[in-house]
């Protein structure tokens, strides 16, 4: 019981938390604070995230720290090429770079696989299927946060539609891809979470984007 009152709390921080953030964002007054506080944000999401992962293992480590590395490394040749998600480059809202990727999006990519895994994590579905659901929640999170990221100056597109960037279908097809690849390596590593606080989490930011694709069209 004590446990479920604890996994209870912290949505309903991350409740309160997004929803700050959503109406910092919102204002044009405080819009340029909360853009800087977005990577501390993240990291803060995603330790909190982790202080819930019920089954530690070295091989969990390894793997988290695997994707974290490789979803960065994947980032700077995207950046680089434009041959992996299409021609991109960083904003100054994910904090520092390293060859023109923001150290942060290695998390962010933990972050996002951890939560997608666990949600599929309790159903009973055989596991190709959970990380192919995955995978889909994966790409449906990207397309409501990729006019945010545009407008946040997180990142820019080459291709516009109006005022909102219209990103190519590679990027979400690499999303897909990557994201089913780092799926798969957690089903194989058999890693179990037993992380009731994950799904809380992705849906209370995928909420969260979905209204400031709203709220940004007005102010």
């Amino acid at each position: 019981m004590k446990k479920n009152i604890t996994t209870r709390g912290a949505g309903y921080l991350f409740v309160v938390y997004y929803l700050v953030g959503f109406v910092g964002l919102s204002l044009p007054g405080t819009r340029d604070l909360f853009t800087r506080l977005m990577p501390l944000s993240l990291l803060l999401s995603t330790a909190v995230l982790l202080l819930f992962h019920r089954h530690w293992r070295s091989t969990d480590v390894v793997v988290l720290i695997v994707i974290a590395i490789t979803g960065y490394l994947i980032e700077v040749v995207g950046v680089l090429t434009g041959h992996v998600f299409g021609t991109y480059w960083y904003g100054n809202a994910l904090g520092m770079q390293v060859f023109g990727t923001p150290l942060i999006i290695g998390v962010n990519w933990v972050m996002l696989v951890y939560c997608t895994y666990a949600i599929m994590e309790s159903t009973r579905l055989f596991w190709p299927v959970k990380a192919i659901a995955a995978a889909i929640l994966m790409v449906a999170y990207d397309v409501v946060m990729e006019p945010v990221a545009m407008r946040l100056d997180m990142w820019n597109w080459e291709i516009w539609h109006w005022e909102y960037v219209l990103a190519p279908i590679q990027n979400y097809q690499a999303w897909f891809i990557i994201s089913l690849v780092f799926l798969t390596t957690m089903h194989l590593s058999r890693i179990r979470t037993g992380n009731r606080v994950a799904p809380w989490l992705f849906w209370v930011q995928f909420i969260f984007f979905l209204a400031l694709n709203l709220t940004l069209r007005i102010f």
